[in-house]
């Protein structure tokens, strides 16, 4: 956000100050100035990671901006959330509990992490839902786990009402605004 090394400093210390006026300190460890450049390390922010990147090519020209994605911690911490919820241990209770315990896992997940350029990670994560929700109906009824599989995704019309998060990714774009501006009668355009 600044031109300069100095310019970061100074904001740097202003923050500091203000902070302390407030009675409040900034956490050492996760406190440093980064130089987004191309190529670079990026940085990781309210569980977002940001990398400065440059598009190429004969319908784009040279843009530049700055995507943002969930980093791998956040991936491991879903899939193990989705274990605990899928675990051999829930196995007494009923399939549509813990359907509606993934529904509200998935729903805050995926509505934290819907704004940025997620769509491959929110794919692998319903996926595994599924897998996981397979896998428990299958233990539930002593049987392999593909028939969990043909019960979940191909008898149950709707995957036993497992919900999916794909497609509910608000990707930025470089020359676009984020959110899609509300019309006159207050809806949303996309």
């Amino acid at each position: 956000m600044c031109k300069t090394k100095r310019e970061a400093e100074a904001a740097l210390a202003a923050l500091r100050s203000v902070l302390a006026g407030l009675g409040l300190e900034l956490k050492q460890a996760k406190t440093r100035i980064v130089h987004l450049r191309e190529g670079g390390e990026g940085l990781d922010f309210l569980g977002f990671h940001h990398r400065h990147v440059r598009l190429t090519g004969p319908r784009r020209g040279h843009i530049h901006f700055l995507p943002c994605w969930h980093p791998r911690e956040a991936m491991q911490r879903a899939r193990e959330r989705i274990r605990e919820i899928t675990d051999r241990k829930r196995l007494s209770q009923p399939v549509e509990v813990i359907v509606q315990d993934l529904n509200r896992f998935l729903r805050g997940w995926g509505g934290y992490f819907r704004y940025g350029n997620s769509a491959l990670h929110f794919t692998r994560i319903s996926n595994y839902a599924v897998q996981r929700l397979a896998l428990f109906v299958a233990k539930r009824h002593k049987r392999a786990t593909g028939y969990g599989l043909s019960v979940v995704v191909y008898m149950s019309p709707n995957r036993m009402g497992l919900i999916t998060i794909e497609g509910t990714v608000v990707s930025p774009r470089a020359s676009k605004p984020w959110r899609a501006k509300p019309n006159a009668a207050g809806e949303r355009r996309r």
